[in-house]
C-alpha cells in the first residue's frame, strides 16, 4: 500500500538533493564511493541478565529489551545487532548513506535503517545543508554515526529509546548554520511522510528503555489490549507506515554558544488525521517538543539533557473526547566522565503518561524512573567492550486489568557488550 508512494516519494526527494548539488558537483574517485573507507560495519555480542515481567518484544509491559518470566531471571548470550552502512562520497557537495540491519528478536531478519543523499555548501560563516530520504529526525543527543548507534552506553534514555522505535521518516530537510562572532547558531526544518503510528507503542506499552530500532519494514507486537480496544487495533503496530497522505514537519533550533555549551529546541507534528487506516492500524495525531543541551564540565567530563513531553491522540472526535488520548512527558540527565582508557557513565531517566480518554475501561496512566550505570573501554582498535547495569521501576494500572499483574513493577537489567568494528 505504502510502497509505491515511498519509492515515488523517494526519487522526487532524491531528484531534488542531486539538482542541488549539480553546478558544484565535482567527478568523485572510485575509491570515495566503493572503497573501504564507503563502508562501515559493526556487530554487538551481548550477554544479559535480567528478571522481572514479560518483555515487551514477548508481547508483554516489560520496560527493558529483555524481559524475565515473572517469576525467575533469564539469562541470554547472542549476537544482539549487526550494522552495515554504505556511505558514498559521491563529490565534496553530495554524498549518501544507506545502513542496513539485523537486530535480534526483530520481525525482519535483515533490513533497511536509513537510506538518504546529503548535500552541504563549501565552508562560509553562512553554510546550507540538506538531506532526502529515510531517517531519524535530529532528536538524539545519545545516537551517531553512520549506523545511528548509542555512543556511552549500550542502552538509551525513554526519551531516545521512544525515538529509536517510533519516530522515523521519509522526508525532505534543509539546515541553514550561521556564525555570529563566537556563537554559531542554526536552524533545521523539515516535511515528511510515514511515521502515522508514532505513538501506538507509547499509548498502550508505555515507555520502554532498549536499543532497538525501527526499520522500514519492522513491525512490533503490543502487550494485551483492553476489550474496548482490541476489536479497533491490531496486536502489532508498523511505526513507519502512512496511511493518510498527510504531510507533517518539524523544526529545530542550535545554539552553540561561546562556553562549552550548546542547546536546542526542537518541534514535531506528524499532523495525522486520526481516522485513516490499514489492516486494523490507524493514523495517530503525534504532536512534541523536546529541550536539549550538551555541556564540557573540564576535560574529561560531558553532561547531557533533555526533557520531551507532547500528545498522542487517535479517532474521531466525540462529545466524550478522542477515543484515545494521552499526554506523556519524559527526560533524563546523562554524566560521562573519562577514566584512564575508559569512560564511565550514570544516567537518571523520569517518565510518565497521562491518559485523558477512557481511564474506565483503558487507563494508560503511567509513572517512573530509572537509573543506569555504563562502562565502556576499548580492547583493541577495532573493539569496544561495554558492562551495563539498568534498573527501572514503573506503575501501570493495565497490567493488572489485561496481564494479571501487579500495576508497580521493578526491573534491573546487567549487560555486557562486544562492539566489533570494522
Amino acid at each position: 500500500m505504502w510502497g509505491l508512494r515511498a519509492k515515488s516519494a523517494f526519487c522526487v526527494l532524491a531528484a531534488l538533493s542531486i539538482g542541488l548539488a549539480w553546478p558544484t558537483a565535482a567527478v568523485a574517485q572510485a575509491d570515495d564511493i566503493l572503497g573501504p573507507q564507503a563502508f562501515d560495519g559493526s556487530i554487538d555480542l551481548r550477554a544479559s541478565v535480567v528478571g522481572g515481567e514479560t518483555g515487551w518484544l514477548d508481547g508483554g509491559f516489560g520496560k527493558l529489551r529483555e524481559g524475565g518470566d515473572n517469576r525467575e531471571q533469564r539469562e541470554r548470550l547472542r549476537v544482539a545487532a549487526a550494522n552495515l552502512a554504505w556511505k558514498p562520497q559521491f563529490c565534496f557537495n553530495l554524498a549518501g548513506l544507506v545502513s542496513v540491519i539485523h537486530q535480534d528478536g526483530q520481525s525482519a531478519p535483515v533490513d533497511l535503517s536509513e537510506a538518504f543523499l546529503s548535500y552541504r555548501t563549501g565552508p562560509a560563516p553562512t553554510r546550507f545543508s540538506g538531506r532526502a530520504g529515510v531517517f531519524w529526525p535530529p532528536v538524539s543527543e545519545e545516537h551517531s554515526g553512520s549506523t545511528w548507534q548509542v555512543t556511552d552506553s549500550i542502552t538509551p534514555s525513554a526519551v531516545n529509546s521512544w525515538i529509536g522505535e517510533e519516530v522515523k521518516v521519509l522526508g525532505f530537510e534543509g539546515k541553514l548554520e550561521h556564525r555570529l562572532g563566537e556563537h554559531k547558531l542554526a536552524l533545521t526544518a523539515a516535511v515528511f511522510e510515514h511515521d502515522d503510528m508514532a505513538g501506538t507503542l507509547l499509548t498502550y506499552r508505555g515507555w520502554a528503555l532498549h536499543d532497538v530500532r525501527t526499520t522500514v519494514w519492522s513491525h512490533f507486537p503490543l502487550p494485551p489490549l483492553s476489550p474496548s480496544k482490541a476489536p479497533y487495533q491490531a496486536p502489532r503496530t508498523d511505526p513507519f507506515w502512512e496511511t493518510d497522505g498527510r504531510v507533517g514537519y518539524y523544526a529545530r533550533v542550535d545554539w552553540q554558544t561561546p562556553w562549552p555549551l550548546s542547546v536546542n529546541l526542537f518541534r514535531y507534528d506528524n499532523r495525522g488525521d486520526r481516522v485513516s487506516g490499514y489492516d486494523n492500524q490507524t493514523a495517530w495525531r503525534t504532536r512534541f517538543w523536546n529541550a536539549g543541551t550538551m555541556a564540557s564540565l573540564g576535560n574529561r567530563t560531558v553532561a547531557k539533557a533533555q526533557v520531551l513531553w507532547g500528545n498522542t491522540r487517535v479517532g474521531p472526535d466525540t462529545p466524550y473526547g478522542y477515543p484515545s488520548d494521552v499526554d506523556f512527558a519524559a527526560a533524563y540527565v546523562l554524566l560521562s566522565r573519562e577514566l584512564g582508557a575508559g569512560k564511565l557513565s550514570v544516567r537518571g531517566d523520569w517518565f510518565k503518561t497521562h491518559d485523558n480518554s477512557y481511564v474506565a475501561s483503558d487507563d494508560n496512566n503511567e509513572y517512573g524512573w530509572s537509573g543506569m550505570l555504563a562502562y565502556k573501554r576499548p580492547v583493541t582498535r577495532f573493539a569496544d567492550v561495554l558492562v551495563e547495569l539498568l534498573h527501572v521501576r514503573s506503575e501501570r494500572p493495565m497490567r493488572l486489568a489485561n496481564a494479571g499483574i501487579a500495576p508497580r513493577q521493578n526491573q534491573t537489567q546487567l549487560q555486557m557488550a562486544l562492539r566489533v568494528g570494522f
